[in-house]
């Protein structure tokens, strides 16, 4: 790897001897401060394994739902580069739907374009904009040698019944194309008070297509989940780039080379999660305050690293406090 020295130069540097002020200048690009990074949760993988399954059978789709702060939105970017690296012939939009003021005809063709970086997306007529939005996925799609377009929607539930009357005349014009559409969504739960409405009008249509069967998206909802989110910082996360560092090596390399690993604190972090969010150990906390939680401890605890270096219950806590997960849950719980 390269770090700079003062003079604003770049020289070779092995990482074994970085001390720690050239750690804490490193420190400004990590993952861990800019909040970059996607974390392959056990969720994420238990829903990509569905979304997969649905892409390959070409079925319609299939919709997730949580509370805010789950994981869901960096679910979705993960499952666009997981499908991209899987099916290479596929076409993806991944746009995140915002509420319409008012039901128009252009609102949910707007959005794709806008998605797809159209220049024609500002255009005002419904045929038209529906037109642009047929091609470009037809155009994309063929040219890739497939014939299946994949739609990822975050934030479904700002969809209106407009939007959804728009996704099925989509659906069926490329299906006239021989273009398969599966869409892939991730909503709040008032998406099942949507369903619940377009079941009593009988708009079984956009139900198949779309919000056939609800699926809850859970946090970390174990310790043994915990245990292997945290197994993923100390083994299968890296910086710098081609190191070979994990995110516990990095803040730790003392400690870490003396066999210190976050996952032996699992059982400690959970209780203390749980104890925050009043889950008792049984619920789920959100991925949000949970990498918030692990993130507070690294970077506050790492000028302690020493070759025999232990996490502190006090430690665990205070991270845990600084996440504000239990002022999360009182505003959820309409207590806040």
């Amino acid at each position: 790897m390269q770090v700079k020295n003062e003079s604003g130069t770049v020289t070779p540097k092995i990482l074994a001897d970085l001390n720690d002020a050239d750690r804490e200048r490193l420190l400004d690009n990590h993952p861990i401060r800019e909040r970059e990074y996607i974390m392959p949760t056990p969720m994420m993988g238990r829903a990509y394994a569905v979304i997969r399954e649905r892409v390959w059978a070409r079925r319609t789709g299939a919709v997730f739902y949580a509370a805010p702060r789950t994981g869901k939105t960096r679910c979705a970017f993960a499952t666009k580069d997981h499908l991209m690296g899987e099916f290479p012939k596929l076409h993806i939009t991944l746009l995140s739907a915002r509420r319409s003021v008012r039901p128009t005809e252009t609102h949910m063709f707007r959005m794709i374009l806008e998605a797809e970086h159209h220049a024609l997306s500002s255009r005002a007529n419904a045929d038209v904009l529906f037109e642009n939005t047929v091609a470009d996925i037809a155009i994309k799609t063929k040219s890739k040698g497939g014939g299946q377009y994949v739609l990822l929607i975050d934030e479904m539930q700002n969809l209106n019944h407009s939007d959804l009357q728009q996704l099925v005349s989509l659906h069926n014009a490329l299906e006239l194309q021989k273009i398969k559409m599966t869409t892939i969504s991730f909503a709040q739960p008032e998406i099942l008070h949507r369903r619940t409405a377009l079941l009593a009008s009988n708009d079984r249509q956009i139900i198949a297509r779309f919000l056939s069967e609800p699926m809850h998206y859970n946090g970390c909802s174990s310790v043994g989940d915990l245990r292997r989110i945290l197994q993923t910082f100390d083994e299968l996360s890296e910086f710098p780039e081609d190191s070979g560092w994990s995110y516990t090596r990095f803040f730790f390399p003392k400690a870490f080379e003396h066999g210190f690993r976050l996952q032996a604190w699992a059982e400690t972090l959970w209780q203390s999660l749980s104890r925050a969010a009043s889950a008792g150990g049984t619920g789920s906390i959100p991925m949000e305050h949970t990498c918030l939680s692990i993130e507070n401890l690294l970077l506050s605890t790492r000028h302690q690293d020493c070759s025999n270096f232990q996490l502190d219950t006090s430690d665990i806590d205070a991270a845990v406090d600084s996440s504000q997960l239990a002022s999360f849950n009182a505003v959820m719980e309409g207590q806040g």
